[in-house]
């Protein structure tokens, strides 16, 4: 999440981690100062104080700044994942705002009014005020907002409970990602009790137990159930039909209710956590759409082809049904949720940012979007696409359906070897347990091909797309032939052309 709950400060810190952390080879004070807009002597003191919080946070030793002549690095130990050290340095930052304070407070306990709430948490009430300016900006976007009612309600949060849900998912994850149990002692026991999927990563297996846990809370403890129109629960019991996931523990609700509760909370899960259905599931769930009545189905039937059509790819029959998959959870949560949280997103979505190096994407993404605006505007189902959120969202789905559904081009190698009769055969054998026949191809027609590979002149051939290899035993020659042709292979076939 961008800038979620985090302090200006913190914020900065944060970036400035990240800066250093993902730069290759370093990087400077200055190159810092230029990318966060900070003086250099301001950068110096954020950066001073992010040494301070690793050591406050981490082993010694296990994370720290290393300047080297004028270029920072961040050193991690072996042992310590990157992915703990960022979420660990997220989460303690998160939990130093104002925003995250009153948040959790609020959702714990009700408040009749700003001054009783800022009284117990020791906060002036100006700050509590704008803190709970910044709150209700970001619960906006997902339909909820805190007010404080004198009524028998009892409840500082307004919105739907399929939004409040939605939003609790959200939070909790984006904020603890699984490094902490984040819930009061009453449901620790639920921290052992796991959803019935098998074959899926620890990371996602915490995320599930999270929602589950999210749900029985907001059921069992605060006597909130969704409310769900006829539509939209059509679309998730069917869903839910081909790989049923179902609660873990004894809700105690009637049968009609623990259906809405079930199917809504596997509609998340298939939203937030890409392995609860295997691909086989995912694609006979497609099926079973496109064999409905169901309007939605026929919407997404309507746009997938248009898209395809309008491209002119002929997608294989699992790359169509797993597109589909895809854009009918896209359609479902445009259609019915209706949440457009586009400015939380920590990294931006457009596929503009791709740039024109290997494929005009900004001309693409305008086409996308026009494409998109138009075919919603047609079907008689869907809504119009308005919102920026939703339009960037779906642009970047059809990118990607487009793209997983048109094959690649191939690296045509063409590979001659002087000393001996045998090694231009080794070289193709050893090449093809590396790289898939999807992505090279040996050609016996110099002319054909992309790139050459030789241990002796060529003439006319360009010097750009010729590879000199030397010696077939040397371990330096076959790590330099291989990043060569990573290379050459990322700018033609990478990138796809439509």
């Amino acid at each position: 999440m961008k800038d979620f709950f985090m302090k200006k400060n913190d914020q900065q810190k944060f970036e400035i981690f990240k800066l250093i952390c993902f730069s290759q080879e370093g990087i400077s004070g200055y190159s810092i100062s230029t990318k966060v807009n900070l003086s250099l002597n301001l950068v110096y003191r954020k950066i001073k104080m992010l040494a301070d919080d690793l050591n406050e946070l981490f082993e010694p030793g296990d994370v720290f700044i290393v300047k080297n002549d004028i270029l920072y690095t961040i050193v991690i130990k072996d042992s310590v994942n990157i992915s703990y050290v960022i979420d660990t340095l997220r989460l303690h930052y998160i939990q130093q705002s104002h925003e995250y304070l009153i948040f959790r407070t609020l959702l714990l306990k009700y408040y009749p009014s700003v001054e009783s709430l800022s009284q117990d948490i020791s906060l002036s009430i100006a700050h509590t005020y704008k803190s709970l300016h910044l709150i209700n900006k970001v619960l906006s976007s997902f339909k909820i907002e805190i007010n404080f009612p004198r009524d028998d309600t009892q409840v500082n949060f307004k919105g739907s409970e399929i939004h409040f849900r939605l939003f609790l998912f959200y939070f909790y994850w984006n904020v603890f990602r699984g490094l902490v149990w984040p819930f009061r002692k009453a449901i620790t026991y639920m921290k052992h009790i796991e959803l019935p999927i098998e074959n899926i990563p620890n990371s996602q297996k915490m995320r599930l137990k999270y929602f589950q846990s999210l749900s029985a809370w907001r059921i069992l403890y605060r006597g909130e159930l969704v409310t769900i129109e006829p539509d939209f629960l059509a679309v998730i019991t069917l869903l839910n039909q081909v790989h049923p996931i179902k609660f873990s523990l004894d809700l105690t609700i009637s049968g009609d209710e623990l259906i809405r509760e079930e199917n809504y909370f596997a509609f998340l899960c298939r939203i937030f956590v890409y392995d609860v259905d295997t691909h086989a599931q995912k694609l006979e769930t497609a099926k079973a759409f496109i064999q409905s009545d169901l309007p939605l189905a026929k919407s997404c039937t309507f746009v997938l082809d248009s898209l395809y059509m309008a491209y002119d790819v002929k997608p294989q029959e699992a790359d169509y049904l797993f597109s589909y998959y895809s854009l009918l959870l896209a359609l479902a949560s445009i259609t019915y949720l209706q949440i457009d949280n586009s400015d939380l997103l920590e990294n931006n979505q457009k596929i503009s940012k791709l740039g024109k190096a290997y494929a005009d994407f900004p001309q693409m993404e305008l086409e996308l979007a026009v494409l998109a605006k138009k075919l919603f505007s047609e079907d008689r189902y869907l809504s119009a696409l308005d919102s920026k959120g939703f339009s960037m969202y779906i642009v970047f789905l059809f990118y990607f359906i487009l793209d997983s559904s048109k094959k690649s081009e191939q690296l045509k190698i063409y590979v001659q070897y002087s000393k001996n009769h045998f090694t231009t055969e080794e070289i193709k054998k050893s090449l093809s347990t590396f790289f898939s026949s999807e992505l090279i191809l040996f050609v016996s027609n110099i002319e054909e091909s992309d790139i050459l590979i030789s241990d002796c002149y060529e003439k006319d051939y360009p010097n750009e797309d010729f590879f000199y290899f030397e010696n077939p035993v040397n371990e330096n020659d076959w790590e330099a032939l291989i990043n060569y042709i990573n290379g050459k292979a990322y700018k033609k076939c990478f990138y796809k052309q439509f």
